[in-house]
């Protein structure tokens, strides 16, 4: 039987919001279903990449900033700690968005953080967009909370991934259009277009989504992950006043199995004009290989795009560990 699901402790922006629409086992989808194929997986396996001999020869890596004089800085900023990771100060209040530090199962990270985890002391929330892997790090979570007294705003369901992590740490579960209770910065759970599973059995059982920050004048969006929809330019139309967006420019390849889930840098570009933000910082590149473009191509290709739109001034490609001050 559908119901549909809401924190009735949170405030919704949208009063005829019903919530996310579950099923008793997984949360569904409001456009163009998707479900992971195991004959695209076999694929990706058993198939040639045609960039196979280029992957090989391509050793860029993202760059890494180790001077952590910023962290001292009253003044907001946004530190890019790798893939989908990062450290936000805004009107004083810190925030780390989905930890993924160390190397995951099989999969290594390709460069260092830029600093120990004992620099996240005065963490005051840590976002958590959905419960894959390489966004929600077990390790991770359990390496920062040791350092750290932060609230942990989520998504539905995801108390069941992470409770027993994180001890007697602070759990938000939020919908869709929910406001999160913070202090001193509004934060509010978005639509993203993903999925969620940590095992062979639990499709879709915890909601995805991304994240809307707001404090001193100032509107971040964290795209967590995501292929295009139509939720892009509906969020650009709800916060017509963002200045930055981070969205993600790597994994989509190959694209049978990876743009329904993904953005390629051309979409990417194509998002941040239906946000309508000022500026982009793209993610989710160079820091693990989990697809088949060679490493330097999402940079390369976003710079491209930039450029060509004469809009190099809107690009903000930051080196790990290099401060942003909004």
């Amino acid at each position: 039987m559908m119901e549909h699901l809401l924190n009735d402790d949170l405030e919704c922006m949208l009063p005829d919001w019903k919530g996310n629409p579950f099923d008793g086992t997984e949360f569904q989808y409001l456009e163009n279903p998707f479900k992971p194929q195991w004959k695209h997986i076999a694929n990706y396996m058993l198939t040639r990449n045609p960039q196979g001999r280029e992957k090989r020869q391509d050793k860029w890596r993202p760059k890494v900033q180790t001077d952590t004089s910023f962290l001292d800085s009253p003044k907001d900023f946004i530190v890019w700690l790798g893939h989908a990771s990062f450290l936000i100060q805004v009107n004083g209040k810190r925030l780390l968005t989905d930890p993924a530090f160390y190397n995951l199962a099989l999969i290594q990270r390709r460069v260092g953080i830029p600093f120990g985890v004992e620099q996240f002391a005065n963490l005051d929330y840590l976002l958590i967009s959905h419960d894959h892997r390489d966004h929600c790090d077990k390790k991770s979570i359990k390496q920062v909370l040791k350092h750290a007294n932060p609230s942990i705003l989520t998504c539905l369901k995801m108390s069941n991934t992470i409770k027993n992590w994180v001890g007697q740490t602070p759990i938000q579960e939020a919908a869709w259009y929910q406001i999160y209770k913070t202090e001193g910065v509004e934060v509010i759970y978005l639509p993203a277009r993903h999925w969620s599973r940590r095992g062979l059995t639990d499709f879709n059982r915890v909601l995805w989504g991304s994240f809307l920050i707001r404090a001193n004048d100032k509107t971040i969006y964290f795209g967590g992950d995501s292929s295009v929809g139509n939720h892009f330019e509906e969020i650009g139309k709800l916060f017509p006043d963002i200045d930055v967006c981070m969205l993600g420019i790597g994994a989509y390849k190959p694209a049978e199995m990876m743009q329904a889930v993904h953005t390629s840098p051309q979409q990417a570009y194509e998002a941040f004009l239906q946000l309508g933000a000022k500026q982009m910082i793209p993610m989710h590149y160079g820091t693990y290989d989990l697809s088949w473009e060679p490493a330097s191509e999402p940079y390369r290709m976003i710079h491209e795009l930039f450029e060509q739109a004469n809009k190099t001034e809107s690009l903000l490609a930051l080196d790990i560990g290099e401060p942003f001050f909004i």
